[in-house]
């Protein structure tokens, strides 16, 4: 009989939620929505998939450089050249090709190690970026747990501020009809309307509060808005928590890691931008398809090929110091990073060294609380009862009620 009825409440909650068309969010399905949809962790992947591209980009210094032209001059005057053949003048234009087709391929041979350095420090970027994609994710889980457990707590607050309210208003219209019957008096109305209004007031504070917090777990979620009701139960504090976390965790967090590499990729950077002073030599091949017979660009019998082959060594020798600007910029670059990678060592040895000693406050005041909770529920039942023995009053009563709604809202 108990069961049958067990079963018939379930179906009767189930039915009046899919009637009013109210949706329910568990804390599991609230970390598969923020992995799908959290904007935050869809940038990172960008960021990964933008470092993936830079490394190929650094990667063109080990591969050969095509260029394909084609010109077609649509006017000319050709320059002459004076020469002396037999004895006598002559002048002979020098006939530049109307149309002209260029295949030139260029391959670096050497250039002082800069792509070496350049495709390592790409390398590296795209390491960087998976371990910031990895934190982010991590970091996505843990706001959405704390968001949703925030959630959670207004609407358990907006649950107790409710009963306290209906608590009141029961009190009030019993002390109301305690005054016409000669027992209570206008002090004691009066005070008990404040109450109301108080309890009221806050409410509907509570009722605010719960849609503050779900427009901020929507926006966790990648979502304007977050309607659904929340189901879950808020942990424990437990503080044998504290105790199973490892010691080494900062050597394990991969944002840090992350900025590791990232410093390690601005030294391989500067290592290839100081190398500006080193020569580079290349190997290059050119090939011409072109018609310096006639205007024609479709005269296939009037068109010649020729072809180039040969290295080519190149040394900047003076660039208006734009080159030695570059390399002292990509050393205070390094420099910056690295005391960032320090700052960002030490503040996380500090933040987990405080919140370590703040979840273990936490938990005693936890236990305090719950133990609050506790003695406020026995100084109801005694209040209820000496109010039916007659050595308490309503008022009594009222303020222990009121004690067990602030114990229940501290434990929160």
């Amino acid at each position: 009989m108990v069961f049958m009825r067990a079963v018939l409440l379930i179906s009767i909650y189930l039915v009046s939620f899919k009637c009013f068309g109210t949706e329910i969010l568990t804390l599991s399905e609230a970390i598969k929505e923020a992995n799908l949809n959290s904007l935050q962790v869809q940038k990172a992947q960008a960021s990964m998939e933008e470092m993936k591209w830079k490394k190929r980009e650094s990667s063109s210094g080990y591969l050969p450089l095509l260029t394909a032209s084609v010109n077609y001059l649509t006017d000319k005057k050709y320059m002459l050249l004076d020469t002396v053949v037999g004895g006598n003048d002559l002048t002979i234009p020098q006939v530049v090709p109307t149309t002209q087709y260029t295949l030139r391929a260029t391959l670096p041979l050497f250039d002082g190690l800069v792509n070496v350095k350049r495709y390592q420090s790409g390398a590296l970027l795209e390491e960087a970026a998976s371990k910031e994609l990895d934190w982010t994710v991590f970091s996505i889980h843990r706001q959405t747990i704390l968001q949703f457990y925030k959630s959670l707590s207004t609407q358990v607050l907006s649950e107790v501020a409710e009963q306290n309210l209906k608590t009141l208003q029961d009190h009030l219209k019993d002390i109301q009809a305690f005054k016409k019957a000669g027992v209570s008096t206008n002090y004691d109305v009066l005070r008990v309307e404040v109450q109301v209004s108080e309890a009221s007031s806050e409410w509907l504070n509570s009722q605010d509060n719960v849609e503050i917090a779900k427009y901020k777990l929507g926006e966790i979620l990648g979502k304007e808005q977050e309607t659904r009701v929340l189901n879950g139960k808020l942990p424990v504090l437990n503080e044998s928590i504290i105790n199973q976390i490892d010691q080494n965790i900062l050597e394990k967090r991969t944002d840090i890691l992350a900025l590791k590499l990232k410093t390690e990729a601005q030294e391989k950077n500067y290592e290839g931008l100081s190398r500006y002073w080193v020569p580079r030599i290349s190997i290059f091949g050119e090939t011409q398809y072109y018609n310096n017979k006639n205007d024609r660009f479709n005269d296939s019998e009037a068109f010649r090929n020729g072809y180039l082959v040969g290295l080519n060594l190149s040394w900047n020798i003076f660039d208006g110091m734009s080159s030695i600007s570059r390399s002292a910029q990509s050393e205070q670059q390094v420099i910056q990073i690295q005391k960032t990678l320090k700052m960002t060592e030490i503040k996380a040895k500090q933040d987990f060294e405080f919140w370590k000693r703040k979840f273990k406050y936490f938990c005693s005041v936890y236990k305090s609380r719950n133990n609050d909770v506790i003695r406020s529920e026995e100084a109801v039942r005694l209040a209820k009862e000496g109010r039916k023995a007659g050595l308490r009053t309503s008022t009594d009563l009222l303020d222990a009620e009121s004690d067990l709604f602030r114990s229940k809202a501290g434990q929160v």
